[in-house]
C-alpha cells in the first residue's frame, strides 16, 4: 500500500536501476531487484513534471522525438528497493519536500555534475494500473509467438503458474539448445528424461515417445477480422479458416524435436522414391532436380542394376557414385566409381547393417563438371524448418546457410580420394589443408555472392530462388507420409545439401534429421546459434508461454525463417509411400557433418 504523499512513476524500458548513472555510490538494500524508491530532490521532480507537460504537449509518450533530459544530482538519494519485472521500473518519489536554498560553493559542484540523458534511455510516464492496458503491452512484447500460434488456428492461454520441464541429450552441441532456454525463465532443464518433461530433444527420433502425445479437444472460437490482418501484415500469411481454437493445456502438453515417420525425407532410398513420385505425378522428369538414381536391393541380379548397367553401356558413362540406401551419414560407406565393373564389385556385398536391417544401394549418376569455389568442389548446406501443429502443416525457409569446401582441387584422376570428392566435416577435418584456404572450410552466402559476381558475373540470389523452390519441392514430396498419426504437436529440423554444376543448375543430393550444429568458425557460431534461437521463437514458444507469474519475456526480434509451405493435414492418406519401414529407428547415429 503506498503511502498517500508517494507519487507512481514508471520507466519505461528493459533498464535496471543499476544502468541509472548517478555521479556518486548508491547505497543498494537488495541489489537483485530492480524497483527504487528515491526520497529527495525537489529538482528531479521538477524535470519530471516538466518532461510530463511535454509530452502531453506532443502527445506521444514515450515515442516521442530523442531529446535531452538534464539530470541534477549532486548528492547520493536514499534508495529502497521491491520486486519488479525487468522490464518495468517503478519510482516512488515522495512529492512532500523542504526547499533548501544551494550554497554558493555547492553551485559549482552541482554544474560539473550535471548530466545529459537521452530521453528515450531514460523516457519517464505514470504507471499503468489497468489490466486491460498491462495486458496489451505483454502481447506486443510477445506478439510473434502469439501470432504464430493463431496462423496455426490456435489461441493458447499462458497459465497462472508454471515450469516447463525439458531434457536435451548431450552431443551435437546439445548446449545451444540448452543455452536458449536458459533464457527462458519458465524453462528448467533435467539431468534425465522424466514422465512429466514438456520437450524432449535427442539427436534421433525416439519412437517410443510418441505414444505420450495426446490428442486434444479443444473449444473453438470465432476469427475477427483484426485477427486476421494482423497475421496477414505481420506475418505474411493469409487465415482462410473462419475459426480457431482456445489451448490452455501448456503444463500438460509434450513435444519431440522429430515427426514421427521422419524417415520418409531423410532416408536415401525413402527420399528418392518420394521425389521421383512427386515429380511424375506433376508429368515433370525427376533427374531433372536429382541426379539419375538407381535402388540396388539385391545385388548384381536386381533388376534395378541390369537396367543402370544397359544404361551405362548404351551412354557410354562410367563415373558413378554408391552409397549405402539406408543408415549412412558423415560420409560413411559413399564411394566414387569410375567403371560399372567398379559398381558391380560394391552392390555385389551381400553384408548387413549393425542394427540387422539387409543393406541396399543408391547409385547416382557422379557430377563431373561441378561448379568449383577457387578449383575445389563445394556444396551447399540450407535448413528447413517443418511444424505439424494443430492439423495445420508448415515449413519454413532458413535464409542463411553456407558453403562447405573441399580441401584438394578438383579432379577425376583419383576418385577414391575422399578429401577430393566428399566435403562431409568429419571427412575434411582429418586433412593437413582443413582450415588452410577458408576457416573451418566453411564460406557464408555473402562472401560466394561476390565469389560468383567476380568471377562469373552470376547473381547468387537466382541459384537462391531455385534452392528454395526444390526445397518446397522435398515438402509437397513428403508431408503427406510424415506424421501419420496426425499429433497434436510436433516439428523438426532439417539440413539440406545441394550442389551447383557448372551451368549454375543446383541439385538436390540429400536431406538430414540431424544436421550438424557444431560451431567450428566463427561464421557458424553466429549462424548456428541465431537458426536455434528462431526454431525455438517458431516451434516452441507459441506452444509455452511464459506463465503469468514470469515477468520476464524474450524481446522479438526479426525472424530469419520464411514460411514456404502450409496446408491443412486430412486423416486418409492420399498416396501409400514405397517405403513404409524405418531401417534407422534402432541406431544411434552421430550428426551428419
Amino acid at each position: 500500500m503506498l503511502k498517500p504523499d508517494l507519487e507512481l512513476l514508471y520507466i519505461k524500458g528493459n533498464q535496471k536501476f543499476q544502468d541509472v548513472a548517478f555521479q556518486q555510490p548508491i547505497r543498494q538494500c537488495q541489489p537483485k531487484l530492480n524497483t527504487i524508491k528515491l526520497k529527495g530532490f525537489q529538482q528531479f521532480v521538477e524535470l519530471i513534471n516538466k518532461q510530463q507537460e511535454q509530452q502531453q504537449q506532443l502527445k506521444t509518450c514515450s515515442q516521442c522525438t530523442p531529446q535531452l533530459l538534464p539530470t541534477v544530482i549532486s548528492y547520493p538519494p536514499r534508495i529502497e528497493v521491491s520486486t519488479r519485472k525487468a522490464s518495468e521500473m517503478k519510482l516512488f518519489v515522495k512529492k512532500s519536500f523542504t526547499d533548501t536554498p544551494i550554497e554558493s560553493h555547492s553551485q559549482e559542484r552541482s554544474k560539473k555534475e550535471i548530466r545529459l540523458i537521452p530521453q528515450k534511455q531514460f523516457s519517464i510516464k505514470r504507471a499503468i494500473t489497468s489490466k486491460n492496458e498491462e495486458s496489451n503491452i505483454i502481447f506486443e512484447q510477445n506478439e510473434f509467438p502469439i501470432l504464430i500460434a493463431l496462423s496455426n488456428n490456435l489461441s493458447v492461454q499462458p497459465p497462472e503458474r508454471a515450469i516447463y520441464k525439458a531434457f536435451v541429450t548431450k552431443g551435437n552441441n546439445g548446449i545451444l539448445i540448452r543455452q536458449s532456454l536458459k533464457q527462458r525463465s519458465w524453462w528448467i532443464l533435467t539431468d534425465q528424461p522424466c514422465e512429466d518433461m514438456n520437450f524432449y530433444w535427442t539427436q534421433l527420433r525416439k519412437q517410443t515417445h510418441y505414444q505420450q502425445l495426446q490428442k486434444q479437444q479443444l473449444e473453438s472460437v470465432a476469427f475477427s477480422k483484426f485477427q486476421k490482418k494482423q497475421i496477414n501484415d505481420k506475418l505474411k500469411y493469409k487465415i482462410e479458416d473462419s475459426e480457431y481454437s482456445i489451448f490452455n493445456q501448456s503444463v500438460n502438453l509434450k513435444v519431440h524435436n522429430h515427426l514421427e515417420y521422419n524417415f520418409q525425407v531423410c532416408n536415401k532410398k525413402a527420399l528418392f522414391y518420394n521425389m521421383k513420385n512427386y515429380y511424375i505425378s506433376r508429368n515433370e522428369d525427376p533427374f531433372q532436380y536429382i541426379p539419375l538414381t538407381y535402388h540396388i536391393q539385391a545385388g548384381p541380379s536386381d533388376p534395378a542394376y541390369q537396367e543402370f548397367e544397359q544404361y551405362a553401356l548404351t551412354q557410354n558413362i562410367n563415373l558413378w557414385i554408391v552409397k549405402p540406401g539406408e543408415s549412412s551419414n558423415r560420409g560413411n560407406g559413399i564411394q566414387v566409381a569410375n567403371s560399372i565393373q567398379k559398381v558391380k564389385s560394391i552392390i555385389s556385398q551381400s553384408t548387413n547393417h549393425h542394427n540387422g536391417m539387409k543393406k541396399t544401394f543408391i547409385v547416382q549418376k557422379y557430377m563431373e563438371k561441378p561448379l568449383l569455389y577457387n578449383k575445389r568442389k563445394f556444396d551447399i548446406r540450407c535448413y528447413i524448418l517443418m511444424t505439424s501443429i494443430n492439423n495445420k502443416f508448415k515449413a519454413y525457409w532458413y535464409q542463411e546457410g553456407y558453403i562447405r569446401t573441399s580441401c584438394k582441387e578438383f579432379s577425376l584422376d583419383d576418385v577414391e580420394d575422399k578429401f577430393t570428392h566428399l566435403t562431409n566435416d568429419a571427412v575434411q577435418k582429418k586433412n593437413q589443408n582443413y582450415g588452410k584456404y577458408e576457416t573451418g572450410n566453411k564460406v557464408s552466402f555473402n562472401e560466394f555472392q561476390k565469389y560468383l559476381q567476380d568471377n562469373h558475373n552470376y547473381n547468387f540470389q537466382i541459384i537462391i530462388d531455385q534452392l528454395k523452390k526444390l526445397s518446397t519441392d522435398i515438402v509437397k514430396a513428403t508431408y503427406q507420409h510424415l506424421d501419420p498419426n496426425r499429433h497434436f504437436y510436433t516439428f523438426e529440423l532439417f539440413g539440406l545439401d545441394y550442389m551447383i554444376d557448372q551451368d549454375m543448375k543446383p541439385w538436390l543430393i540429400e536431406v538430414n534429421t540431424n544436421p550438424c550444429l557444431e560451431t567450428c568458425c566463427p561464421l557458424l557460431a553466429r549462424l548456428i546459434s541465431h537458426l536455434i534461437e528462431n526454431t525455438i521463437r517458431i516451434a516452441i514458444d507459441p506452444m509455452f508461454p511464459p506463465p503469468l507469474n514470469k515477468k520476464k519475456h524474450i524481446l522479438d526480434q526479426k525472424s530469419l525463417f520464411e514460411l514456404i509451405f502450409s496446408t491443412t493435414l486430412v486423416t486418409e492418406t492420399i498416396m501409400q509411400p514405397i517405403i513404409k519401414e524405418d531401417d534407422e529407428e534402432h541406431d544411434d547415429v552421430e550428426d551428419d557433418n
